[in-house]
């Protein structure tokens, strides 16, 4: 079950754009139960993901597929071992995405292409957009003590509310390597999949509770400016 807006029918077309041929190695960065990854497999793709989750990554390799348990700022594998990579709905549950997209970077053939739905916001505050760009890159750039390291949440400078703010996420990219080739709004599947979901279950909170509890996407609750993109990012 792929729980996210577009369905398989925007995986496709993610897998499309972003010049996905049969039999091309293919990471799935935040691939929860792999689903999308089964799917992807099935158009030929030869597929590898990775998810922080251990219930997500159990219930995959019970699936039969190859998914390996990390957080995405250290994935084992060899670099410049995949010909592309897609992350659907995962990348604003995470944190230090300039690290991540490094990663990514190192993965990737040169001509390579990461494609990546998720959640942004259509009217940021130019005020708060600066203010948290500021304050995270001070985070990130200042040393650490001891009892400060460990699992702690990162602010990010593209991402505010839970939601991804296009411009810097677009300058993130071109500045680790990346060329953004397309970043195409798909808000009316945002729209949509929450039409469905109040017909279906009459409230966001009874449909949560039919979907696995490692669901990443449930958790969301983005707001009235939550819009819904589509973006491809050529390694250059």
């Amino acid at each position: 079950m792929i729980l996210h807006p577009g369905g398989t029918e925007l995986t496709e077309e993610a897998a499309r754009l972003g010049g996905f041929k049969k039999g091309d190695k293919i990471l799935d960065v935040g691939c929860g139960d792999g689903s999308g990854m089964s799917f992807l497999a099935g158009l030929g793709l030869e597929m590898t993901g990775c998810d922080v989750s251990k219930e997500m990554v159990k219930r995959a390799r019970e699936a039969g597929l190859d998914v390996i348990e990390t957080d995405g700022l250290e994935i084992d594998l060899p670099s410049l071992s995949f010909d592309g990579a897609i992350a659907e709905c995962s990348l604003s549950l995470m944190d230090r995405h300039g690290e991540l997209f490094h990663e990514l970077y190192c993965l990737l053939k040169k001509g390579s292409r990461l494609v990546i739905t998720d959640l942004y916001d259509r009217m940021p505050d130019p005020e708060r957009v600066a203010q948290n760009r500021a304050e995270a890159l001070k985070y990130l750039n200042t040393r650490r003590k001891d009892g400060e390291c460990g699992e702690v949440a990162a602010p990010s400078p593209v991402r505010l509310d839970g939601l991804f703010i296009a411009e810097e996420l677009i300058l993130m990219l071109e500045e680790t390597g990346f060329s953004v080739k397309l970043f195409s709004d798909k808000t009316k599947l945002l729209l949509d999949f929450g039409a469905q979901i109040l017909m279906d279950f009459g409230s966001f909170e009874k449909w949560a509770e039919s979907v696995p509890g490692d669901c990443v996407f449930c958790k969301s609750k983005p707001g009235k400016n939550a819009g819904y993109f589509l973006l491809v990012a050529e390694k250059r």
